[in-house]
């Protein structure tokens, strides 16, 4: 939780500092930081707004929703935004008439498809698929990776099986690192890895 505020720039540290390419984050200013990072952490927001708003929500939005759909179809929830009465228009407020609710992992799915709305240059999932099946999990990642090819992706997750798909992992126990490698190599390293797999 901590650290993907930390990475962020949300919080900054006590002691020791964050550096982006160099750039200390406690010396520039936040907004800056934080147009160039998407996250989504593991308590997020169910905005009382239509679909297309809590995907577009604090960006600037085109005129047409093509980027929404693509950002839609990252996640695979096409197919129940479609099932809604309004589709994009559909309220997400079944307190209000004429909105509709959605499960929490679909809420989860509208969470991810807002952060890559942004297009980040620093995208952070933290614990993103909890909510869901292992099969629509899969699907995210498998998704996510390949969208994601051109930016750096911090995923947190105490989901083993789904670390098979990282460029590199990375094993904290109480705020340390105490091991880091590719899947396979952790696999047969013997260490925390190995034994929670």
């Amino acid at each position: 939780f901590a650290l993907t505020r930390l990475l962020t720039g949300i919080y900054l540290p006590d002691k020791g500092k964050v550096t982006w390419n160099g750039t200390d984050l406690a010396e520039v200013d936040p907004a800056t930081v934080w147009r160039c990072t998407g996250l989504v952490p593991q308590i997020f927001a169910q905005w009382p707004l239509r679909v297309r708003e809590n995907i577009t929500l604090g960006q600037p939005r085109t005129h047409h929703d093509t980027p929404v759909w693509e950002a839609i179809d990252a996640v695979g929830l096409r197919e129940a935004v479609e099932d809604l009465p309004a589709g994009l228009d559909t309220l997400l407020s079944r307190e209000v008439f004429g909105g509709s609710e959605l499960s929490g992992g679909q809420w989860q799915r509208v969470a991810c498809s807002r952060a890559l709305y942004r297009q980040p240059e620093l995208l952070i999932l933290d614990e993103p698929t909890s909510q869901m099946d292992p099969r629509g999990e899969h699907q995210i990642f498998e998704q996510i990776k390949a969208i994601a090819a051109d930016r750096v992706t911090i995923v947190v997750t105490h989901r083993l099986e789904n670390t098979k798909i990282a460029d590199h992992i990375i094993v904290m126990e109480h705020g340390r690192i105490t091991e880091q490698g590719r899947y396979d190599d952790l696999v047969h390293a013997g260490g925390t890895f190995a034994e929670l797999l």
